[in-house]
Parts: structure tokens; C-alpha cells; sequence
């Protein structure tokens, strides 16, 4: 049983939120490193496989309740559920949708630095399918964290409260 959190604690440990940022900036200097095709992508590629390591980790033996694998779980599989059953503010913590979203960008991720560090492999230097599955596991990751980013900004724009003509 997933224990509730109790009221003011953050939706995301300290360690997710530092991940979570993390995997931002690697991504993004990944895409920079990538197209300039310096050394520092692969160092970058390391980078990521070390973090989203770490994030696997963590979510076996967190004690936060957002960061475990239960939590994910519990939310995938909790398609009817009452409104304020996910944070004391009433807010949903995740949801179905939230929740693949969030595993499906781990996955995606994870397989572009592994199908990155197979190109360092004498077996896979060279190979152009290897290549090509390290280009399109970037290009649908990149898809997805726009998805993410669109999912988000569209989310905030529908929280924000509405002025009427004069401003209040």
C-alpha cells in the first residue's frame, strides 16, 4: 500500500527534481554535441546513462512515495479515481496518461544512450543501422519531450486565472 503524502510535501523528491533537470541540460547538449560532432557527446552520452542509472535506483529504495516504481504503477493502472485522492491541494499528482508519459521518456532516453554507447563498440563502429538506431531513438525522444513541454505549457495556460477587460 503507496502511503498518501502529508500536506506541503513536494510532488518530487530532491533527488528526482535534480535528475529530472539534469536529463533536461544533458539533452540539450547532447542535440548541441551531436550536430557539431565533437568528442563531448559521448562524455554527454555518459552522462545521461549514469543519471537515468541513478534514477533507476531510486526507485527501488526511495522514501519519497512519488519516486518509487509503485507510484508509477499505482498511477498507470488507476483510471477511475476521486479527485483529490493524489495530494492534499486536490491536485492529480500524475494520472494515467502522466505516468507513461513520464516511463515512456525514461525508456526513450535510456535507449538512446545505450544505442549511443553500442557505437563505441568495435562490433558496432561503423554499422549503419547501428547509427540509424541511435539517430531515431534521439529524434523520437526529442518528439516525446515536446509532446512533454506542449502537455505542460498547455496545463499552466488552462490554470492561469482569466482577467476580464479591466485587468482584475
Amino acid at each position: 500500500m503507496l502511503k498518501r503524502p502529508i500536506s506541503g510535501t513536494r510532488r518530487w523528491s530532491r533527488s528526482q527534481r535534480a535528475i529530472h533537470w539534469g536529463l533536461v541540460l544533458i539533452l540539450l547538449l547532447a542535440w548541441w554535441s551531436g550536430s557539431n560532432g565533437d568528442e563531448w557527446h559521448e562524455w554527454v552520452g555518459y552522462g545521461a546513462l549514469a543519471l537515468l542509472g541513478l534514477r533507476f535506483l531510486i526507485g527501488f529504495g526511495s522514501r519519497h512515495p512519488h519516486a518509487r516504481w509503485g507510484f508509477f504503477l499505482h498511477q498507470l493502472l488507476a483510471f477511475r479515481r476521486s479527485p483529490s485522492a493524489d495530494h492534499p491541494d486536490g491536485r492529480p499528482v500524475l494520472g494515467p496518461l502522466g505516468a507513461f508519459s513520464a516511463m515512456m521518456l525514461l525508456l526513450l532516453m535510456t535507449a538512446t544512450a545505450v544505442t549511443g554507447w553500442m557505437l563505441t563498440l568495435e562490433q558496432f563502429v561503423g554499422e549503419d543501422a547501428a547509427e540509424d538506431r541511435h539517430y531515431w531513438a534521439f529524434n523520437l525522444t526529442l518528439a516525446w519531450t515536446a509532446l512533454h513541454v506542449l502537455t505542460h505549457l498547455v496545463r499552466w495556460l488552462r490554470r492561469r486565472p482569466v482577467l476580464g477587460p479591466d485587468g482584475a
